[in-house]
């Protein structure tokens, strides 16, 4: 186990056999020249025979300093086993902060504190900050790792790690859509986290549009976590997308096929991603890009997926449809035409994906 220096109410059963390591000697390890040795480092800071037994200070120092490293190695495999102690690392990041705070309760509901008590809560309360810190700063090293310009490796870990965060309920529920999943232990976050932020937004819908098909997926899958507000335009940027010239034209027909009044701010709510779809259909045109055609589909599947009633939905789905068989029509008029025109891979990877939601 790694060393601490608060005591709590309840202490922490110690075997005889216990090995307390010191996180100078592991930390260190973290930048080893060794990717083996830098995943099992991160492993042992991690790790923990109690899922509530707070980090020191230390460890959020080394993690910080060498998160990126961890993040970025090409080997699949050690990426994979850094997933995994991720997953240990915001388990026991839960449940250690929900014991501080309990502990923090439990002290502050005495009517008075003796002196060495108060020293006590003192700690505790900078532990818990030194939690709380460390987790935002982690929040915010995944969003630096989803710039366009990070490598696939940051890519995909920042993704699939967010995906953890998701799945350990800390995302704030306000606005979110779908029911809530209840986290592996009955350990609840004492606060949350608004993850769809426009700046958030904008950064997940590039990724649509990545060369990389699980980079776009997992894009997609956190996208579908957000609900339709999210999808709205900031106010300095409401001109360019509020223009029905801007909207794919399936786009615009799903709205009118749902229960969403064509003047109410719901409508106005899927302005950015009216404006993403039509922007990325010019993209794939002029490019032929495969990545930019199914980065759209994947767009299509979130209009799907952000529709109010069924009537909506079929009416998207048959919109597809009609544009997919207008581009037949063309390319057996005119094939040479068609390709450079109409080219069809977007519109069939829109429906496949459709039918799948």
């Amino acid at each position: 186990m790694i060393t601490g220096s608060i005591r709590f109410q309840k202490a922490p059963k110690k075997s005889s056999t216990t090995v307390l390591l010191k996180e100078e000697t592991i930390g260190t390890l973290l930048s080893h020249s060794s990717d083996t040795v830098r995943s099992l480092a991160f492993s042992v800071m991690v790790s923990s025979s109690s899922s509530i037994r707070p980090f020191t200070p230390y460890v959020f120092d080394f993690l910080k300093q060498n998160m990126g490293l961890l993040h970025s190695d090409t080997d699949a495999k050690l990426r994979n086993e850094v997933l995994s102690n991720t997953k240990h690392m915001i388990d026991r990041l839960r449940g250690s902060i929900g014991f501080l705070v309990r502990e923090i309760d439990n002290l502050r509901s005495r009517e008075s504190l003796e002196v060495t008590q108060s020293q006590q809560l003192w700690d505790i309360e900078v532990l818990l900050s030194s939690h709380v810190s460390f987790t935002e700063w982690y929040f915010k090293f995944l969003l630096q790792e989803l710039v366009p310009t990070a490598s696939y490796q940051r890519h995909i870990t920042a993704l699939k790690a967010i995906d953890l965060l998701l799945r350990s309920n800390i995302l704030k529920r306000e606005f979110a859509s779908g029911p809530v999943q209840r986290a592996d232990n009955d350990t609840i976050w004492p606060y949350d986290i608004d993850l769809f932020t426009p700046s958030t937004m904008r950064l997940l819908l590039d990724l649509l549009m990545d060369p990389f098909e699980d980079v776009r997926s997992g894009a997609t899958a956190i996208l579908k976590s957000a609900s339709l507000t999210h999808f709205n335009l900031p106010p300095v940027a409401k001109g360019i997308g509020s223009n029905a010239e801007n909207m794919s034209s399936v786009g615009q027909a799903a709205i009118e096929g749902s229960t969403i009044s064509p003047s109410s701010d719901v409508e106005r709510s899927l302005e950015l991603l009216m404006q993403f779809i039509g922007e990325g259909e010019k993209a794939s045109k002029v490019t032929g890009r495969a990545d930019y055609a199914d980065g759209v589909a994947h767009s299509y599947d979130l209009l799907y997926c952000l529709q109010y009633s069924s009537q909506g939905r079929l009416k998207l789905l048959t919109k597809l449809v009609g544009e997919l068989e207008d581009k037949v029509d063309t390319a057996e008029r005119d094939l040479c035409y068609a390709v450079l025109e109409a080219p069809v891979h977007g519109s069939f990877a829109a429906i496949r994906r459709v039918k799948l939601s």
